[in-house]
């Protein structure tokens, strides 16, 4: 909707004035959906889309449940209505070995905290090829409007009305998206250097349960992150999917021989 009215302001906005009011009013329209009902469905849908991630970790990596944190599980009908559609054989794929499998080849307490790294370092990935793009996109925008308004020698008043008005929920999602994703990747910072504490403790011949501990902290951190951040397109993680699971890949290899090395382990679970 946000892409819609400028594109109409500035394929007829020009041309057929008569339009110019609705086109203000949409954007008000728009900015005012967008605040009081989609970002509050954004959030629940965020909320419980955290859950059932969480419950997915606490059961692959064999940690209990915070009730205090995460609150109840979700419930079984909920997860049956979110995925009773079939899967294919293309989703299948995707979603086996979410973590890398030669992380089994290190005791769980070790495997969990990559795990937990791999979360981390991925999903930074995504976000700041995303926040550039949104930088670059608001900065484009504005020439891109500003040009086609100069070209159809609008007037000043005509420009807002036409071209910026329309433009204003767009480049308000740009500029508040560009802001999280900042925000986010702080956090995802943050929480990235106490998983890298964790690895060198562990290397340094903590004990499991000490480390067991220290990772369920991490989860609760992970988890907070979860509910609270914003969301990155479907195409867009898509689209770096392969480049990122190389990088992950690499970065797993050169840690398990760090800990096979670091502690002597010979390579089984």
């Amino acid at each position: 909707m946000a892409l819609l009215l400028p594109a109409v302001g500035v394929l007829f906005g020009g041309g057929a004035p008569v339009i110019r009011p609705f086109l203000g009013f949409g954007s008000i329209l728009i900015l005012l959906l967008e605040v009081g009902v989609i970002s509050r469905k954004q959030r629940e849908d965020c909320r419980r889309g955290a859950k059932v991630q969480e419950q997915f970790d606490t059961e692959v990596l064999q940690l209990g449940w915070n009730r205090l944190v995460a609150g109840s599980r979700v419930d079984a009908e909920d997860v049956r209505e979110i995925a009773s559609s079939p899967m294919t054989d293309t989703e299948k794929n995707r979603l086996e070995n979410w973590y890398e499998p030669i992380f089994s080849k290190l005791p769980l307490h070790l495997g969990r905290l990559l795990c937990q790294r791999t979360n981390i370092a991925y999903d930074m990935r995504v976000r700041k090829t995303y926040s550039g793009i949104l930088l670059g996109a608001v900065v484009v925008l504005v020439v891109v409007l500003t040009a086609v308004g100069l070209h159809q020698d609008l007037k000043v008043n005509e420009l807002i009305l036409t071209i910026y008005l329309p433009a204003l929920p767009l480049a308000a999602f740009v500029l508040r998206e560009h802001r999280k994703q900042g925000d986010t990747i702080e956090t995802l910072t943050t929480i990235k250097s106490e998983v890298e504490k964790a690895w060198d403790k562990a290397l340094g011949g903590a004990s499991s349960a000490e480390l067991t501990i220290t990772a369920r902290a991490l989860q609760d951190a992970i988890y907070r992150h979860r509910v609270s951040n914003p969301l990155v397109f479907d195409w867009l993680y898509n689209r770096l999917r392969n480049r990122n699971e190389d990088l992950t890949r690499h970065a797993a290899e050169k840690l398990v021989a760090e800990a096979q090395q670091k502690l002597s382990l010979s390579g089984s679970k």
